[in-house]
Order: C-alpha cells, then sequence, then structure tokens
C-alpha cells in the first residue's frame, strides 16, 4: 500500500510555498507519526519544501488530537522563529478537524479556520488578512502574525511533484524527532497519553452503513390519469408515506 499526503496537507503545502515565492523565507514541514509518514514528507518536499521534521516513534500510532497538537507545537518552538504556519482542515483518516487549532492554542497564536483566500500578509506591519466562507456570503478577518491558517479544498490547486523536484526531495534535511527526545513531563503529557490506549478519543468499530432503496408507485383506483377524487386520495397516500416511512416531511 503506497500511503499519501494528506489531501488537506496539500493544499496547505501549496499555499506556503505561493507565500514563500511571493515574500522569501523557509518552508519547514512537521508531521507526528510512525515510519511511513516520511513518504508524505518526501512528497511535500518534492513540491518544493526546504526540510522537514518528522517525530517519529511507533508509541504516537493513533494518538489523539490533544497530545498530537503539543507535541507538534513543541517542536515548532524549538525550531525558531516563524511567521504563518499553515496545515490542513482536517485529516481525512478520522475526519479530524482539531489538530492545527490544538496547535495555535498551545503556541498561543491567532488562527483563521476554513481560510478560501489570503488576501494579504502585510510583512512590515506583521499582520495577515484572510477571506474565509460562510453561509450565504464570505467575511474578512485580519490577525497579527504569528498566526495559523488551516487550508479547505477551495483555497488552491496544488502542483504536482515534479521529476527534479522528487530527485531534489531526497538530499533535502529531513531530521527525525524520537518520543525520547521529548520532554512529556514539561508539556503534562506520560507515555501512557500517547496512542491508542492513552487516546482521549477511541474508534469502537467502523461500518459501512447500509442504504435500502424502496420503490413505490402510487396512483388511482382506477386510472392515474383520471382527475378529481382519485388525484386527492394519491396525494394524501403519497404525504402519508413521506410522513410516516420516508420521515422528510
Amino acid at each position: 500500500m503506497k500511503w499519501v499526503l494528506n489531501p488537506y496537507d496539500e493544499f496547505a503545502v501549496e499555499e506556503a510555498l505561493r507565500t514563500k515565492e511571493q515574500f522569501g523565507g523557509e518552508v519547514v514541514l512537521v508531521t507526528m507519526g510512525p515510519a511511513r509518514c516520511r513518504e508524505a514528507l518526501r512528497t511535500g518536499l518534492a513540491m518544493g519544501a526546504d526540510s522537514s521534521v518528522h517525530i517519529e516513534d511507533d508509541n504516537f500510532a493513533f494518538s489523539d488530537n490533544y497530545v498530537v497538537g503539543k507535541i507538534i507545537a513543541n517542536e515548532i518552538k524549538n525550531l525558531g522563529e516563524y511567521d504563518l504556519i499553515f496545515t490542513g482542515f482536517k485529516i481525512i483518516d478520522d475526519e479530524s478537524v482539531q489538530v492545527g487549532i490544538h496547535i495555535a492554542e498551545e503556541l498561543g497564536i491567532p488562527h483563521v479556520a476554513l481560510v478560501s483566500k489570503v488576501v494579504r500578509i502585510d510583512p512590515d506591519q506583521k499582520r495577515v488578512t484572510c477571506q474565509k466562507e460562510i453561509d450565504g456570503g464570505h467575511v474578512i478577518v485580519d490577525v497579527p502574525m504569528p498566526a495559523l491558517i488551516t487550508c479547505p479544498d477551495a483555497m488552491n490547486e496544488p502542483r504536482y511533484a515534479s521529476l527534479p523536484g522528487i530527485m531534489k526531495a531526497k538530499k533535502k534535511p529531513l531530521k527525525e524527532v524520537l518520543v525520547d527526545d521529548i520532554n512529556l513531563e514539561a508539556l503534562g503529557l506520560s507515555r501512557e497519553s500517547l496512542g491508542k490506549d492513552g487516546a482521549r478519543v477511541k474508534t469502537t468499530s467502523i461500518k459501512v452503513p447500509q442504504i435500502e432503496r424502496k420503490l413505490k408507485v402510487i396512483t388511482g383506483k382506477d386510472n392515474p390519469a383520471v382527475k378529481g377524487d382519485e388525484i386527492i386520495e394519491s396525494t394524501h397516500e403519497l404525504i402519508k408515506l413521506l410522513r410516516e416511512e420516508a420521515k422528510v416531511v
């Protein structure tokens, strides 16, 4: 099985690369998980990111969003100064939308979720203006930097990793951080809080929904083309079925 970069994180990587192309700077990828996560990091590096950090340990597998946010935020602090953090809107494995927000809260910086467009970045005033969609329109949000932005699929069109990019990615820095390198106690965590056993939210089962399709034809008593009482009777029968069986009325 080939493991891929989370699709929403692709939009985040693309937005970070576009920001770098406009203002300069460096794009550093940070992820947390088992060894297979390196494939996703290599994809981001092939797209154009400069370096990456892999917080790797089997103990991290199936950790909950709270733990993931704390540990990634701690590693971001270790990286030094930064202006913007882009994360995917959600993780498609479990449909989680919390990791990016946990990171921002842990770092004590503002965050703007579901940003459809970065309207303006002012490096002198250290502010970023974003547009995010709401029901029936959109809203403009202006926050100071550093800030964190979560990226939905409507934000941009991620670039493909070119062959030269793939070759260059093999030589780009990929730093590995192990659980023993992290002061869990300082983060308010323990080894028991890592992984599936320590997760605050647990998946007990995954099931494919069963869909039953039923077809009922409602006609008049004799001839469905005849108008009058038969149409009224058929209408009443339809409303009854929609209310009692389909439960849509």
